[in-house]
C-alpha cells in the first residue's frame, strides 16, 4: 500500500476511524477518483499492522456513508459523490477542543465495532442481496419479515420461556419507538400508566407526549412499591425487571408473581426486558410474560447496540387481545427495519451465528465489569456507592459529596474524562447526593483503570 501513507497514533482516537478518515478525506479532495478500488482488506491490514476487522470497519462505514461500494470479487470502489451530499453522521466518539480534550469517555451505549463479526455478516448479506435482485420488496411485511419473527419466537422462548405466535410480533426500531405504536393502540382516556420512579425517561416521556396520565411508583430494592401502586390509580405498569435502569436491581421471581398477581384486576403490564444478555452472576429469572397466565402482558425487547452495532432493531409481543387492535388502528404501519437488515439478522440467528457472538461476548464485557469494579473500589473506596454489578452494560455512581451533579459532570470534563447525567431519570426530586452515569463497553481495559484513576483524582484529590 506504498500509495497511501496513513499514520496511525493512539491517541488520535480510534484506529478503525482514523484510517476511515484518511480514505474520506482523499475522497473529499479527489486524489481518489470514482472507479478506483481501495486496497484489499488484507493488504490494508498487513501495511499499517492491524487487524482485518479494523480495517474491515473503516471500510464499512465509508460504504454507509456512499464513498465507496463493496463489488464482489473485485473490492471497494470509489463513488461518484454528489457536492451536495449530507455531512456524515458517524458514531460519535471522545472530541478534541482546545480547553478541555476528552480522553476518556464513558458514554453508555457504544461499543467496539472491531469486535463484532462483519465477515460472517457481510457474507449472509451478500448472499441475499444477490439471491433478491429480481424479487425484492422494498415494502416487505409491515409486522416485520416473516422469518426473523420466526427466528425472534425461538429465541424468546428458549431463554425467556416465552411462548407467542409469529402474528403476535411487532419489529421495530427501538423500544422508545414501539412504546410510540403501544400508545397508539391503548385507551388513553382509560389508561393510567404507573412508571418505575427512577426509570427511562424515553418511555415515561412518550407517554406523557401522547397525553397519557403516568404516575411514578418509587422503588424498594426489589422494584416497584407495590402499596404505592395499588394507591395510585393505575391500570397499566411499565417495568423493566432484568434490570432496572438506575438502581440496577434485578427483580426477584416473587416482585414478578406480585406483578402478575396485580394484573388479575389491572389493565396490561409492559415489560421491557432491555439487555437480559448481559446478566453475569445468575441463571436469568422468568420472564413476566412467561408466569402470567391472564394473556395481559406487553412485552419488549431489543438487539443491544453492544452486539449489534450495524443498526437499530427492537421487538414487542403483543398480547393476543391487542393483535386486532393493532391490525385496525395501524394498518399502514411504516416497517422502520429495512428488509434486508430483517433477513440478515434472521440468517444471523438461523445459522448460530449470533449465539457465538453472544457468548464470546459476554465474556469480553464480563472481564471489562470485573475490571471496572477493581478500579472504583481501588480508587474511590467509600467516596462512592456502586449501582450494576449485576448486568448490563454501564454503571451508576452515588458520590458522597457536597457538590452537585452538574459541578461532578465539569469538574470530570476539565480533566479530560467525560460522564454522564441521571437526574433526567427521575419522575420527582433526586436523592440527595449526585449520581451519575458510566459506560464501559467501548473502552479498552488499560482505558477503564486509567479513566477511573483520573476521574477519582478529580473528584478527590
Amino acid at each position: 500500500m506504498t500509495d497511501h501513507a496513513i499514520h496511525l497514533q493512539s491517541e488520535n482516537g480510534p484506529l478503525f476511524y482514523q484510517i476511515y478518515d484518511y480514505f474520506k478525506t482523499e475522497i473529499d479532495e479527489g486524489h481518489l477518483a470514482p472507479g478506483v478500488l481501495l486496497p484489499s482488506i488484507r493488504k490494508c491490514a498487513k501495511s499499517l499492522g492491524v487487524s482485518k476487522n479494523t480495517v474491515e470497519v473503516a471500510y464499512q462505514l465509508l460504504q454507509s456513508e456512499g464513498y465507496v461500494d463493496n463489488i464482489p470479487r473485485k473490492g471497494y470502489k470509489v463513488l461518484e459523490r454528489s457536492l451536495t451530499a449530507a455531512p456524515s453522521a458517524l458514531p460519535e466518539i471522545a472530541q478534541w477542543d482546545s480547553a478541555h480534550p476528552i480522553v476518556y469517555d464513558f458514554r453508555y451505549g457504544n461499543c467496539k465495532l472491531s469486535d463484532f463479526p462483519f465477515a460472517n455478516w457481510n457474507r449472509l448479506r451478500n448472499e441475499l442481496i444477490h439471491g433478491c435482485m429480481d424479487e425484492y420488496s422494498v415494502v416487505g411485511d409491515s409486522q416485520g419479515e416473516a422469518v426473523l419473527r420466526q427466528e425472534i419466537l425461538h429465541l424468546l422462548h428458549s431463554s425467556r420461556g416465552i411462548a407467542a405466535t409469529p402474528e403476535q410480533i411487532v419489529i421495530g426500531a427501538t423500544p422508545q419507538q414501539l412504546v410510540t405504536l403501544i400508545c397508539q393502540i391503548l385507551n388513553r382516556d382509560t389508561s393510567i400508566i404507573a412508571v418505575e420512579n427512577p426509570g427511562y425517561d424515553g418511555s415515561r416521556n412518550t407517554f406523557i407526549n401522547y397525553g397519557f396520565t403516568v404516575k411514578g411508583i418509587p422503588l424498594t430494592d426489589n422494584g416497584m412499591e407495590m402499596e404505592d401502586l395499588r394507591s395510585s390509580s393505575a391500570n397499566i405498569a411499565y417495568v423493566s425487571p432484568s434490570q432496572q435502569f438506575i438502581h440496577k436491581m434485578v427483580m426477584p421471581l416473587s416482585k414478578r408473581r406480585e406483578l402478575v398477581q396485580w394484573l388479575q384486576k389491572a389493565s396490561y403490564l409492559i415489560e421491557d426486558d432491555y439487555e437480559w444478555e448481559f446478566k453475569y452472576d445468575e441463571h436469568p429469572i422468568p420472564s413476566i410474560h412467561s408466569l402470567d397466565s391472564t394473556g395481559k402482558v406487553l412485552y419488549l425487547g431489543s438487539i443491544s447496540k453492544a452486539l449489534l452495532p450495524v443498526f437499530n432493531l427492537g421487538y414487542m409481543v403483543l398480547p393476543p387481545s391487542l393483535v386486532p387492535v393493532f391490525k385496525e388502528r395501524m394498518p399502514e404501519y411504516d416497517q422502520p427495519v429495512s428488509v434486508i437488515d430483517q433477513l440478515t439478522f434472521g440468517q444471523f440467528l438461523q445459522t448460530g451465528y449470533w449465539f457465538r457472538h453472544v457468548q464470546r461476548m459476554r465474556k469480553n464485557y464480563a472481564r471489562k465489569r470485573e475490571l471496572f469494579f477493581q478500579a472504583v473500589t481501588e480508587y474511590m473506596g467509600h467516596h462512592v456507592v456502586m449501582r450494576g454489578k449485576d448486568s448490563g452494560l454501564h454503571l451508576f455512581l452515588t458520590v458522597r459529596t457536597e457538590r452537585s451533579e452538574e459541578e461532578l459532570i465539569d469538574t470530570a470534563l476539565r480533566a479530560g474524562i467525560r460522564v454522564y447525567e441521571t437526574s433526567r431519570y427521575w419522575f420527582r426530586d433526586p436523592a440527595s447526593y449526585p449520581t451519575v452515569l458510566l459506560g464501559y463497553g467501548a473502552m479498552e481495559e488499560k482505558q477503564i483503570k486509567d479513566g477511573i484513576q483520573r476521574l477519582a483524582k478529580a473528584w478527590f484529590s
